[in-house]
């Protein structure tokens, strides 16, 4: 019993550190997020590379699009949304299986809007962008050895979850 019980615990110590290294220096994890943003839900992808033992530099990209109801027998109209852009994030406790984040976004985003034929409502142009400064907060949580669960709040989501895996 003794030897099982010693078995088991080695079993578990050396399982605990297999996926104890979220975030790595020298290391890519990437993976797809859904999230919520100004306009509806939102898909999107990130990824991030370990400059050094606390600091990742990497891209987003993500995309909505909602349609609204006018009423009085009008057609919808809809709104599209697409940002792209890079991010860096600090790592508070790189290599540990929860591992919070916080960083700044600088990116590009476009926004579209179709309206019912004929309207333009306000004097506003159908499409519209910019460059935009955002930030995050977040943490990463080691489900395996080559995948992170991810939740992260900022902009351009304002709130989002995923999966990352280690590549």
């Amino acid at each position: 019993m003794k030897k099982l019980a010693v078995m088991l615990l080695l079993v578990a110590v050396l399982a605990g550190m297999a996926s104890a290294a979220g975030f790595e220096k020298g290391k890519t994890i990437i993976g797809p997020l859904l999230g919520l943003n100004w306009y509806s839900f939102a898909i999107g992808a990130q990824g991030e590379y370990g400059v050094t033992d606390k600091v990742s530099a990497g891209g987003l990209a993500s995309y909505s699009s909602k349609s609204y109801a006018l009423g009085w027998g009008y057609d919808d109209y809809k709104v599209t949304y697409i940002a792209f852009g890079a991010q860096g994030n600090y790592h508070f406790k790189p290599g540990e299986k929860f591992d919070p984040f916080a960083g700044a976004v600088f990116g590009y985003e476009v926004a579209s809007v179709t309206w019912p034929s004929g309207w333009n409502w306000y004097g506003n142009e159908p499409t519209y962008g910019g460059a935009f400064f955002g930030g995050n907060l977040g943490f990463n949580y080691d489900l395996s050895p080559t995948m992170l669960g991810r939740a992260q709040v900022g902009y351009p989501y304002y709130i989002a979850v995923g999966v990352s895996f280690k590549i």
